[in-house]
């Protein structure tokens, strides 16, 4: 690494990846190396395992020999994904970080020192045929920075970090909508691609004679889908935005307009979410059905969350080239 590179990324949060040797994960660093690289950030690549245990009536014990193998399995997995990453963008700082813990646990504690986390849909310890795992959906619900879910490609293969579409994102006036309109102009200006803005106008149960016509809703409709964007264009010129009005429920308007898009942004929770509910059912869905990575954007940072009731999580850390021994902190 050169040093004009170590200081054009000195004193910048980074961007943080989850890896475990899945297509997913493969799809997530690919996305989070382009990310970096964008942005001039440092890239933290993270990977957690927990010991297996044996059980008997009396205690817990662990398993010798496997102890050993699941160490060096997973500082190869490390270090496939560092070198790539370095290959890719020699620009960039990489980091590398190895966990005893739980995955969704680890990242999120993780993640209160970072830009951007990024995760793949499903690892490699997801079921067979669950679109969203529970890593990537605990993660999107409770990270205090944004989230992107890498869905690999139907064939399998990893999501390409090149761009392929344009971003997209839901509108609907709440606060978070607000702060997802920002993040998908920061990305469009980065990819130097288009936005689409999508709104979704239900049909709600009127009185009669308090009825307004069809034609009016929609143009009001229109004109504040305008005006939303129009507020965050200003900081983001020279791009090129489309609005999308669509007469049916968002999660589906969203998913539709996800076929071919380089990225879908939502809100965490829109304004028709129930109060303390950390990741809206909108939000869920596209995080579920999307055709391509989701990022899912929360209104603030939270406050730390707890990784266990018996205490705070315990775990591993070692760095690449110092050896394979795991100091242990707490």
């Amino acid at each position: 690494m050169t040093k004009a590179t170590a200081v054009n990324n000195r004193g910048r949060r980074p961007v943080l990846v989850g890896v475990d040797g899945s297509v997913s994960a493969q799809g997530a660093l690919a996305w989070a190396v382009a990310e970096a690289s964008s942005r001039r950030c440092p890239l933290r690549i993270v990977h957690a395992f927990s010991w297996p245990m044996i059980g008997n009536a009396l205690d817990m014990a662990f398993v010798g020999d496997t102890d050993l193998g699941l160490q060096s399995a997973a500082e190869w997995i490390l270090t496939e994904a560092a070198a790539h990453a370095r290959e890719v963008a020699p620009n960039i700082k990489v980091t590398t970080d190895l966990f005893v813990g739980p995955p969704a646990a680890t990242l999120l504690s993780q993640s209160h020192d970072a830009d951007l986390l990024v995760v793949g849909s499903r690892g490699v310890g997801g079921f067979r045929g669950l679109l969203v795992g529970s890593v990537s959906a605990t993660v999107a619900a409770h990270a205090p920075c944004p989230v992107i879910v890498v869905h690999p490609h139907g064939d399998g293969t990893a999501f390409p970090a090149v761009p392929t579409g344009r971003i997209v994102v839901g509108v609907d006036g709440s606060e978070i909508s607000s702060e997802a309109i920002r993040f998908a102009y920061q990305q469009a200006a980065r990819r130097h691609i288009g936005i689409t803005a999508v709104h979704a106008a239900m049909t709600t149960r009127q009185h009669p004679s308090l009825r307004v016509p069809a034609e009016i809703v929609d143009q009001i409709d229109r004109l504040l889908l305008a005006e939303a964007m129009e507020s965050k264009r200003v900081l983001f010129p020279g791009i090129d935005v489309r609005t999308k009005l669509v007469h049916g429920h968002p999660a589906q308007a969203l998913i539709d307009s996800s076929a071919g898009a380089e990225l879908v942004v939502v809100g965490s929770r829109g304004r028709g979410g129930f109060a303390g509910m950390l990741l809206g059912s909108v939000s869920q869905a596209v995080l579920q059905h999307a055709g391509c990575p989701v990022a899912v954007i929360r209104p603030h940072r939270t406050p730390s969350v707890k990784t266990s009731s018996a205490g705070p999580l315990r775990c591993a850390t070692t760095s690449l080239g110092k050896g394979s021994d795991l100091k242990e902190r707490s």
